[in-house]
């Protein structure tokens, strides 16, 4: 005959072990899930391990064997339920830290009830077993009994300092636990120790029962580790299962019955009935499974409604309102009626454009002066979302003022980072509070009603500007054709004074050009090499300020349509020896090195060779110019297979990367170059760039600030070369 104490341990290591199993698999990353099912484990180990240690059937090492499990188990529960207290409950650093060394320490004590030491033999007297302690059992249960105060400190101690949800979770966890220890170390420590009669310790698994239902509704009622769905659909189904197993089973036992013990032959008659009963079987299913869940979601789930089904009543009624009155309104009025709560009111943060602040199911709430220290403990948090049942920590007078009005949460209403305004509700009808699902619902309208009360605000604030704008823009265009014909004024007075000035300065610096070259060539007579050497520095200048002229002139040209491209067959190596052979005497008093290798072999270009001319000497004198002392010049004229490539390389001062994208620009000049070179004019490069641009080419431009930067042009050299081949005029020269 089975042992109603067998059943009874089974049915609590079962109930233990399910609870654990539920919990874990919720969340198996969490640590206080684990802890819980570690517990859960350990007690269920313990409940069944105590049942076999005075079982009369089993020998005696079998059951020594049992004690020692028992004594192990039952200490390892209570050493796992200090642990999980103290998970639960925030405690300063220092109380934290004892109460781990506490748990550590009574592990150990845990695995010393496997040993001799605390356990030596086992003893029968009469139809029970007498334990034989060892030395260090008076150690072993001192950890029992110094655990167990902790773990009601703990729990008095996270009491204290909590409110709400908190402070109704550890109340529950502490009186369950308190009746549970206290019965199971009456039944199987205190009276065993004393009177050596464990006649009683059968008793222990009761104790466990009322942990695990003290536990059970903490979880459920108070959302401890948030599995109600689970534990109501598994009630659900097992309902379901049992009723039906039940019912098919009698109807089967019956037609089994009549069938084989009453008639030899089945009639037609049965045969119908039996389809039949076959057929209501399969329909009754369904119906007899929906009913269980009924009654399930009564019990465990009352306030269920489909979030979907909200979510789209919630968009139906935002779409279809355009007063935001109207709207708020009609959105808490959904919220109240699916989510069961007292009252749903949105609050607007200030703002000119609407005449009022709150609207929703009981909007008077506002007008109460208590709102304000509300909106003063919101100041001080960031949080999305703040659920008061579900505080552990909050000031008496915001705790007041929650219970006064019946407040249970307030959501931000936000969108582009920026408040404005927040959603309210009270407290449930059920008296539930609310779940994690709830409030993920109430986040999601939340934004969607912020995107909807931004844009009426948005509305309202066009409206009123709408009035004045006309006019503001009919002044500001009146006044802009004014400020671009004076401008449109300038720039042609600019461009007629640049023409004019260029076409004026070219006539006499070609005669002070003129001139120098005579002097340079001894028409006037023999010069000394000083004299030589100034006539030349004057002649460079001169040439300088020619391409400066030819330079604004282009500008000017640009400017009118007159920028005109005149090509003819040019011969490059000797284009760009003749512009390199002027900058010869510059770069050696800068103590400069030019390198020039000129090609043996070159094709006939078709080009502006004056234009090209003028690129090619503003690219070498700029190297020279922003090359310091020392540094060194590499010019290279290439024919490639498909392009005619010049490049100027030098070691100078680079190009910064903030400005380089600049640097094409007209009159513009880097930093870095208007101090080495105050007096340029920003022109060169503009120019460059038009001219090889305007005759089908691409300019060549690599720098690095501080190394040095490379300068040229690149044009495609089918589009270009002439068919005869110029031959080469001179050896390479490098100057």
């Amino acid at each position: 005959m089975v042992s109603i104490y067998l059943i009874l341990d089974a049915i609590a290591a079962f109930a233990l072990l399910s609870i654990g199993w539920i919990v874990v698999i919720k969340n198996p990353r969490q640590p206080l899930n684990r802890v819980f099912f570690l517990f859960a484990a350990a007690s269920a180990a313990w409940i069944m391990s105590n049942y076999f240690s005075n079982d009369q059937a089993l020998n005696i090492s079998t059951v020594k064997l049992a004690n020692h499990l028992t004594l192990f188990f039952s200490s390892l529960a209570i050493m796992f339920l200090l642990k999980f207290v103290i998970t639960i409950v925030p405690m300063p650093g220092r109380l934290q830290k004892i109460a781990n060394w506490l748990f550590a320490i009574g592990i150990v004590s845990s695995a010393l009830a496997l040993t001799s030491l605390v356990m030596k033999n086992v003893i029968k007297q009469g139809n029970v077993y007498a334990l034989d302690f060892g030395h260090l059992v008076t150690v072993y249960f001192a950890m029992i009994f110094i655990a167990c105060a902790a773990i009601v400190l703990v729990l008095v101690y996270g009491i204290k300092k909590s409110f709400g949800l908190e402070r109704s979770r550890l109340n529950i966890i502490l009186w369950s636990l308190i009746a549970s220890v206290a019965i199971a170390l009456i039944t199987n420590s205190i009276i065993p120790v004393i009177s050596g009669s464990f006649v009683l310790t059968n008793i222990g698994p009761i104790a466990t029962l009322i942990a695990a239902a003290g536990l059970t509704y903490s979880i459920i009622r108070h959302k401890l580790f948030d599995i109600r769905v689970i534990i109501a659909r598994s009630v659900a189904y097992i309902a379901s299962i049992v009723f039906l197993s039940a019912l098919y089973t009698s109807l089967a036992f019956i037609v089994l019955n009549a069938t084989f013990f009453k008639n030899d032959k089945i009639s037609i008659s049965q045969t119908i009935v039996f389809a039949l009963l076959a057929v209501f079987l399969i329909f009754t299913f369904q119906p007899l499974k929906k009913f269980f869940d009924t009654v399930s979601n009564k019990l465990f789930y009352r306030d269920a409604y489909s979030p979907q089904v909200v979510i789209d009543t919630v968009n139906s009624t935002i779409v279809n309102s355009v007063d935001l009155h109207k709207l708020l309104e009609g959105v808490a009025k959904v919220i109240k009626e699916n989510l069961k709560v007292a009252f749903c009111n949105f609050y607007i943060d200030s703002n000119d454009s609407v005449d009022f602040h709150a609207a929703g199911t009981d909007p008077t709430i506002f007008v109460e002066a208590k709102w304000l220290g509300i909106k003063d403990y919101l100041a001080k948090t960031t949080d999305k979302s703040v659920v008061f049942s579900e505080m552990t920590h909050m000031d008496n007078k915001i705790n007041k003022i929650t219970d006064d009005l019946n407040l249970e949460a307030i959501i931000r209403m936000s969108t582009s980072g920026q408040d404005v305004g927040q959603v309210i509700v009270g407290k449930k009808q059920s008296g539930n509070v609310l779940s994690q699902q709830d409030v993920q619902i109430l986040e999601i309208i939340a934004d969607e009603v912020a995107i909807a009360v931004q844009n009426a605000l948005q509305f309202e604030e066009i409206s009123h500007f709408n009035i004045t704008l006309q006019k503001k823009v009919d002044d500001a265009t009146a006044e802009l054709k004014k400020t671009n014909e004076k401008l449109r004024a300038l720039d042609e007075a600019k461009d007629e004074f640049i023409s004019m000035a260029s076409h004026q300065l070219r006539t006499p610096l070609t005669s002070v050009k003129g001139y120098i070259s005579m002097l340079i060539e001894g028409d006037a007579g023999k010069t000394t090499s000083t004299q030589k050497e100034f006539l030349n520095q004057a002649f460079l200048s001169s040439q300088r300020m020619v391409y400066l002229i030819a330079d604004l002139l282009n500008v000017s040209r640009l400017k009118t349509g007159k920028f005109v491209i005149e090509s003819k067959p040019t011969y490059l190596p000797d284009v760009v020896e003749g512009e390199l052979s002027q900058l010869t005497e510059t770069a050696k008093s800068r103590g400069l090195e030019i390198i020039y290798d000129k090609p043996k072999s070159f094709p006939s270009l078709n080009l502006d060779e004056t234009k090209v001319r003028q690129v090619i000497m503003n690219f070498a004198d700029n190297a020279i110019y922003y090359t310091p002392k020392g540094g060194r010049i590499t010019v290279k004229l290439e024919a490639n297979k498909d392009s005619i490539d010049y490049t100027v390389t030098d070691t100078g001062i680079g190009v910064p990367k903030s400005e380089q994208h600049h640097l094409f620009t007209k009159f513009y000049r880097a930093g870095n170059a208007r101090k080495a070179r105050p007096d340029g004019t920003g022109l060169g490069l503009f120019m460059a760039k038009k001219v090889v641009v305007a005759q089908g080419g691409s300019i060549i431009f690599k720098t690095v600030e501080g190394k040095g930067s490379t300068f040229g042009f690149s044009f495609p050299r089918s589009k270009i070369e002439l068919k005869t081949t110029a031959p080469a005029k001179k050896e390479p020269i490098s100057v």
